[in-house]
């Protein structure tokens, strides 16, 4: 913490990629440091209210641009006007933490006393700043992705275009909370276009035995208010955001705005693009609860967003929906980062826990996904057989000073591996790049955070992960070599540290583990229908025969 009050800016770093860490109080100065003192080169956005500005934080001792995160600001306008509102915003936005809901890091409620001359007399005047920080999202708003075409944005984007922000609707209405400006343009994309509702401006919270408000007026984007808006009395109620819902929903199904539909419209609309049939089952569902959130009588739109969330998952349940990306999970990752407690001249190590839940052998390999060079000692291969839990240890560079860069992205690619098929698995071992290439969509791809940590900042990335399986410790080991014996029903595998391990395949289980003399490894073959192992090294050729013996002496 800054001595003079409130976090730093490297603690504010670290909180953007800490999911668990919750919102707090901010210091001007440190948001008039990090908006260049609210640049207008950096404004992104405006608002009846309020300015947003896109800002690339600074390192606190270097006092330059880096690549460790990017937040956006919002500063609110004629703040004494609109007090009420702002606290009503932060309340609302204390309350509300959830995948698709825009992360809120942080607020700001700064007033200061200015002398100046009013009328002749030197009077004492309160000068009022009112900031909300979130994080950034790089794709942007909806609105720019709704298109007359549906080849703009497939089908199965948009179908969980409309599940997530669904679900970020579902959450605050559990917690009686009302969004009231659910809009296109109030709804932000993230790399991965996950939706991610925004702009609790205008939200309501009510008390936990209260259905709705009665009201004069409300605010909001004329197309999306419901029809009830207009009355002289407002009753203020979920149902009103199921409205603003239903037209989204329509837009999605339609790429227009503002057009009535029926069920075979939107089909007809769908009609030339390749659809499976749950594809189209999930056209009519969807296009049936935006036709029924749109109807001008409440009574008649969905009694709730349970409701809602219920009807979609009745469908994929009878479906059995494979998920986004292709391919059921490979591997489950744990944990969500990978953490490095800093010491200079020191390579430290975290584990990443992998378990393999398929019938399968899965090849993996883990790399950066930033095109700098990274503090971490990759990329890793290796193969996992099935049903089988494993613990990668990751480790770092040795490195004198905290790198320039020391939050990244590691991904972390997975896919089956083919037995008997000696091209597929010769491309693994020879050419991984290649490998993954060519699997193409069949490729499981898991995101995870790498970071170093300071000692004097506490975030929940401090917390030790314990490893409750085997570890497999690779340093800097490179696959270079893979086979198969038929004749023993072995699967050999060989890096470049010279270790060769013996999987047996009806066992699923490693028996056997041996060191070459000679320290890299190229390439191996075993000598099917005989007890010969055939090794290439860098300096050379050798081979294992009476491998029983030689076995015997080597194991490790």
């Amino acid at each position: 913490m800054d001595p003079r009050g409130g976090i730093t800016q490297i603690e504010l770093e670290y909180m953007v990629h800490d999911e668990d860490a919750e919102p707090i109080a901010l210091p001007l100065p440190l948001l008039e440091k990090i908006t260049n003192y609210f640049s207008h080169e950096l404004i992104i956005g405006r608002g009846g209210f309020a300015v947003v500005y896109k800002v690339s934080r600074v390192l606190l001792l270097l006092q330059a641009v880096l690549d460790n995160g990017i937040v956006t600001v919002k500063r609110l306008f004629d703040t004494h006007m609109h007090e009420e509102q702002f606290q009503g915003e932060v309340e609302c936005l204390m309350k509300v933490k959830h995948k698709n809901i825009v992360r809120f890091l942080g607020y700001c409620a700064d007033t200061q006393g200015n002398i100046s001359d009013y009328k002749g007399k030197m009077v004492m005047a309160d000068v009022q700043q009112r900031l909300l920080c979130f994080e950034y999202l790089p794709k942007g708003s909806l609105d720019g992705y709704i298109t007359d075409s549906p080849g703009e944005l497939n089908w199965r984007k948009r179908y969980d275009i409309i599940k997530g922000i669904c679900e970020g609707l579902n959450y605050p209405h559990q917690n009686n909370i009302l969004h009231l400006d659910l809009t296109p343009g109030n709804i932000l994309l993230d790399e991965d276009m996950m939706p991610k509702i925004t702009d609790f401006g205008l939200s309501r919270c009510f008390e936990e035995d209260q259905t709705g408000v009665i009201t004069k007026n409300v605010a909001g984007t004329r197309g999306y208010l419901a029809p009830e808006c207009y009355n002289k009395e407002i009753v203020l109620a979920h149902k009103f955001d199921l409205y603003s819902l239903g037209v989204i929903m329509i837009e999605i199904l339609t790429g227009k705005k503002g057009c009535q539909v029926t069920i075979e419209n939107v089909l007809q609309i769908w009609n030339n693009t390749v659809l499976d049939a749950l594809q189209w089952d999930q056209i009519r569902v969807c296009a049936k609860i935006g036709m029924e959130c749109t109807e001008v009588d409440p009574a008649k739109r969905p009694a709730s967003m349970k409701h809602i969330m219920d009807w979609l998952a009745e469908i994929e349940c009878s479906t059995h929906v494979i998920p986004a990306g292709g391919t059921r999970e490979l591997l489950l990752v744990h944990p969500s980062a990978l953490c490095f407690p800093f010491e200079p001249n020191k390579a430290i190590t975290c584990p990443l826990q992998l378990t393999n839940n398929t019938d399968k052998h899965v090849a993996f390999r883990l790399m950066d996904n930033s095109m700098e060079s990274s503090f971490l000692r990759l990329p890793l291969y290796d193969v996992m057989p099935p049903n089988t839990p494993y613990t990668l240890i990751v480790t770092t560079q040795e490195k004198e000073d905290l790198p320039r860069k020391y939050i990244i992205d590691v991904i972390l690619q997975s896919a089956t591996l083919i037995l008997g098929d000696d091209d597929h698995i010769n491309t693994f071992r020879s050419q991984p790049d290649k490998f993954f290439q060519e699997t193409g969509n069949d490729i499981q791809v898991v995101k995870r955070k790498a970071l170093y940590t300071l000692t004097h900042i506490a975030t929940s990335f401090s917390k030790p992960i314990l490893s409750t399986v085997k570890v497999h410790v690779y340093i800097e080991m490179h696959l270079s070599c893979l086979d198969t014996n038929r004749a023993k029903q072995w699967i050999i595998i060989g890096d470049e540290n010279g270790h060769v391990g013996f999987w047996d395949y009806p066992t699923q289980k490693k028996w056997m583990r041996l060191k070459s003399q000679r320290v890299v490894l190229r390439a191996l073959d075993s000598l099917n229908g005989s007890n010969g192992l055939l090794l290439g090294q860098k300096m050379g050729i050798s081979m294992c025969t009476a491998m029983k013996q030689e076995f015997r002496r080597s194991r490790v």
